[in-house]
């Protein structure tokens, strides 16, 4: 999708409008932030080495236009600090206070029609786990992100476990128990692909940022409306964004959560650094006898 703006002037414009701004702050609240510039360049600490992040508008305004260089996209980390100070902060287990568990589906726009159909297969499956309040699905450029509310999960069980290791707990499991039905629509889409990207530094798209290469906006969708979706929503020129994101019931991940890490684990040592998804087909053959009683 190309409006005609050039890179600069779509971000100038774009990035000084009120609800952007807002929403963008409240996903970043207590995060690791990462900005990617129209000059291609990457940046998740300051000129002075902390780790970048976004309290105020003011904030926003520092990074919009570095060096001559002219922000593009906004990115948070899935994990929520009680502290970004300094990079230590980043790598203390005892610092992290809560973790967004998500799911990427990634397609090319152009089969948009199968992307949401396969986000309405890990989204039916939530709702039969019983979590239903704390859902919304985040469509950023060719594909989208499923998102469950990190205050979904009750303060008795984050005082139990790591809430990293619970989100990615969560999403291999949702993955796993979908995937025969996600394996149809992968073979008949080649682009189509399902993964669990949850590792530690992981990022996502800000609501209401640009995305890094098309001219298209990064808008959150109520999991009751993602049917009606239709590419139009995410013209920045007049994207239509579901604000309510925010919404979450605390307590209602618990079960899903006890299951999957029962299931899955923890994230694997091994693994703090470079994380891969299995195919689907493989998945099914591993784990098919393990999840049967579950």
């Amino acid at each position: 999708m190309t409006l005609g703006y050039s890179f600069s002037n779509l971000a100038s414009i774009h990035y000084a409008k009120p609800e952007v701004i807002s929403e963008i702050l409240e996903f970043s609240k207590n995060r690791w932030v990462a900005v990617y510039y129209t000059d291609g360049s990457f940046h998740r600490y300051t000129t002075y080495g902390s780790p970048l992040t976004l309290r105020s508008s003011e904030d926003l305004e520092k990074i919009r236009v570095s060096k001559g260089k002219h922000l593009r996209t906004i990115y948070a980390s899935a994990k929520v600090y009680r502290k970004i100070s300094i990079k230590e902060d980043l790598y203390d287990d005892e610092n992290i206070m809560a973790c967004t568990p998500s799911w990427d589906v990634d397609n090319t726009l152009s089969e948009w029609r199968t992307t949401v159909k396969a986000a309405e297969i890990i989204l039916d499956f939530l709702r039969d786990m019983n979590v239903r309040e704390s859902l919304y699905v985040k469509w950023s450029g060719e594909g989208c992100h499923i998102h469950i509310h990190e205050k979904s999960l009750s303060r008795e069980m984050l005082s139990k476990f790591n809430p990293f290791d619970v989100a990615y707990a969560v999403v291999e499991y949702v993955i796993l128990k979908t995937s025969p039905s996600l394996l149809e629509l992968t073979n008949r889409s080649q682009n189509l692909k399902v993964e669990n990207l949850m590792d530690p530094q992981r990022v996502f798209t800000c609501p209401l940022s640009l995305h890094r290469v098309l001219d298209v906006v990064c808008v959150c969708i109520a999991p009751s409306d993602l049917r009606k979706f239709e590419p139009s929503w995410i013209d920045p020129t007049s994207f239509k964004h579901y604000s309510a994101w925010k919404s979450f019931k605390e307590g209602e991940l618990d079960q899903l959560a006890e299951k999957a890490l029962t299931v899955v684990g923890p994230y694997p040592a091994k693994k703090r650094r470079v994380r891969k998804h299995p195919p689907l087909d493989k998945q099914i053959l591993d784990t098919f006898r393990r999840l049967e009683k579950f």
